[in-house]
């Protein structure tokens, strides 16, 4: 009897203190961490097209994989394909922005960002044992896009 009371007190406990991490899956066991009040949500017609308005170039091919949620900006996940961290380099965002940063090792990652009047934009391309991760932010506040969609913030959110 004192060992079941044990356990269910333990168990207890233990479910208590352990951080339930919400995490969006995407490949090698690798995932994307949600934050705050992040949602994961459907991909239907209109995520895609606003996925690919951002892009000039359609040549490259970067498939809208998730798309993350809140009611201050939305995260677009795609997985390029046949290209390499160079050519996303060069790839031009679509609308009206005006690139206010650009950080890479040229191998491993590239955050650029962007803005217009009223949107602000960051792109964050990662390889992960070499398959790129495509990452685009967007919001309508500046201050969002320098406290929650830095490159600091988009590289401690992947965990293998």
């Amino acid at each position: 009897m004192k060992t079941v009371v044990f356990s269910l007190i333990c168990g207890l406990l233990f479910s208590c203190t352990t951080e339930h991490v919400k995490r969006v899956p995407l490949f090698n066991n690798l995932s994307f961490k949600l934050i705050n009040s992040e949602k994961v949500v459907p991909i239907g017609s209109i995520k895609s097209q606003i996925f690919n308005s951002y892009f000039k170039k359609k040549a490259l091919q970067i498939p809208l994989f998730r798309c993350v949620e809140t009611d201050n900006y939305t995260v677009y996940i795609g997985l390029p394909f046949n290209t390499s961290l160079q050519e996303l380099a060069k790839l031009k965002i679509a609308k009206n922005f005006n690139q206010t940063s650009f950080e890479s090792d040229s191998t491993n990652y590239l955050f650029k960002t962007f803005n217009s009047v009223n949107e602000y934009c960051a792109v964050y391309i990662k390889n992960y044992d070499n398959n790129l991760v495509y990452v685009l932010a967007a919001s309508n506040s500046a201050q969002i896009l320098d406290s929650l969609l830095t490159l600091d913030s988009f590289s401690s959110r992947f965990i293998k």
